[in-house]
């Protein structure tokens, strides 16, 4: 018995011991489970000991290099995310017109997985902030056209009363743009919400996008008309569980039918993070049923990357920048169609992607670029990072 107390013992400090070694020399750059860059170990310092930074940064990195870390983080969530589901449903009413609030996990209507509203009062410094950075950049670059696409979501209104927090007016109405270079992507209800939104997934749907699209193509004043669905929307999946269940650690539990629609888009080359003879997303090969990827939103429509460009080989139509975030992913392909080269850049990833940081004033003038797009949500106008000019 001792003995096997001691191979114990001695396996889990080897365990420990390549998870060390692995994090100061071979450390992974990706956090697959949880879809962001892993956290290195630090460099040793004495500021860093003194003021604990160091300490945090050892324990942040191990959490995400030690093996099988993620699996284990994975197993506990689902374990837990299954616990509460299942309490779930005695506190529904039966009308299901309520919000449901239980262990983290907060839900409305059909098992629509729900953020809180956000109120003005919470968000009006942050945008404040925002409001003078933008006008600001706005004030450097005369020459560019600047456009802003606010995208409503279940942050925006309240389902039970129907009151929307105001958000999108209070930041549009603070921009010095004229007001035809300003849109927004509005959600009134639940029942438009549900119409245009995924269950389990923070983004808006293959109907949601396309609207926001046909928007964006007269906001902008695409050339040609709008590109039109080359067929019904195809049910490409039917268990698709997305972000926001993933987060909760109910992927795979709670899951719901994925729904597109096939477009007959022009030829164009990508190149992803300066390298070309790439695809952007892996739509054409879900909607044939051949796609080796697993379904996410990334997967089909393309992943945040730091720059993505799209060329069509046309003259005479001009180039757009877009700088936005995930929403972009599902109307990037339809709008780079009306332009010679579209440009989208995620200003969280463009840095560590292509080796430098972001300049607006260099990047435009380099690829001759006269319109930049800012779209996003709530979060997106509420963060520096997304400062064009950060």
């Amino acid at each position: 018995m001792k003995c096997l107390q001691k191979l114990f013992v001695l396996a889990v400090i080897a365990f420990l011991t390549l998870g060390l070694a692995r994090s100061i020399w071979a450390p992974k750059a990706i956090n697959s489970y949880e879809n962001r860059y892993a956290e290195q170990m630090p460099a040793v310092s004495v500021a860093g000991y003194l003021d604990t930074t160091f300490q945090d940064g050892v324990e942040a990195g191990l959490m995400d290099q030690v093996p099988l870390a993620q699996t284990m983080k994975s197993f506990y969530n689902r374990t837990h995310a299954r616990w509460v589901l299942s309490m779930v449903d005695a506190l529904y009413g039966e009308e299901k017109t309520q919000y449901v609030a239980y262990e983290g996990l907060r839900l409305f209507g059909e098992n629509y997985l729900v953020n809180w509203t956000r109120t003005l009062e919470t968000s009006q410094e942050d945008l404040d902030r925002k409001i003078q950075a933008l006008n600001a950049t706005f004030a450097r670059h005369p020459e560019l056209d600047f456009y802003v696409y606010y995208i409503e979501k279940d942050t925006d209104i309240d389902f039970i009363t129907g009151e929307k927090s105001g958000l999108a007016e209070y930041l549009l109405s603070g921009l010095d743009l004229p007001a035809e270079r300003q849109a927004v992507f509005t959600v009134d209800s639940f029942a438009e919400f549900a119409q245009k939104f995924y269950k389990t997934d923070t983004h808006w749907n293959y109907a949601g996008s396309y609207e926001g699209y046909c928007q964006l193509h007269d906001l902008l004043g695409c050339q040609g008309p709008v590109l039109q669905p080359a067929g019904e929307a195809q049910l490409v999946g039917d268990a698709f569980s997305g972000v926001k269940a993933g987060n909760i650690g109910a992927e795979g539990i709670l899951t719901e039918p994925f729904y597109a629609v096939p477009y007959d888009f022009p030829a164009m080359s990508i190149s992803i993070n300066g390298a070309s003879g790439v695809d952007y997303g892996d739509q054409a090969a879900f909607l044939q049923g051949t796609s080796s990827l697993s379904l996410t939103y990334g997967n089909f429509y393309g992943g945040d990357n730091g720059e993505t460009v799209f060329s069509t080989g046309t003259q005479g139509r001009g180039s757009l920048l877009v700088l936005g975030e995930s929403f972009d992913n599902a109307i990037l392909k339809l709008l780079a169609s009306h332009y010679d080269t579209l440009y989208s850049v995620d200003l969280r990833y463009y840095e560590h992607s292509m080796g430098h940081p972001f300049d607006l004033s260099a990047y435009t003038k380099e690829h001759g670029i006269s319109s930049v797009l800012l779209l996003g949500n709530i979060d997106y106008f509420v963060q520096d990072t997304f400062d064009p000019e950060a």
